[in-house]
């Protein structure tokens, strides 16, 4: 049979389940205040981005915007290279006859 002072070794060794309710609080109120610290670093970042990627597209939208009118540019001026060089010819024809 267990006697009391067994009891009471056993007390000492073992978690008594106050102790471990305690414990287990503790533990949830440490991991509440670590889960909501990253949610909020994890909602600060989502913000960043947002900016991060707003600012992207706005420098993309005026590279683009850039781009076609080089190219619009650059089809003119091919298009007044060719009806110069057929100038060009076709002096070159008149002044060898």
């Amino acid at each position: 049979m267990i006697t009391d002072s067994d009891i009471k070794k056993l007390k000492k060794v073992f978690v008594t389940k106050e102790e471990l309710k305690s414990e287990i609080k503790s533990t949830e109120n440490y991991l509440n205040y670590k889960i909501e610290a990253a949610r909020k670093e994890s909602q600060e970042f989502i913000r960043e981005f947002h900016k991060f990627k707003d600012s992207t597209l706005k420098t993309l939208d005026w590279l683009v915007g850039a781009f076609k009118k080089f190219e619009e540019e650059y089809t003119v001026i091919g298009e007044q290279l060719v009806r110069i060089n057929k100038r060009l010819d076709q002096h070159e024809q008149l002044l060898t006859c």
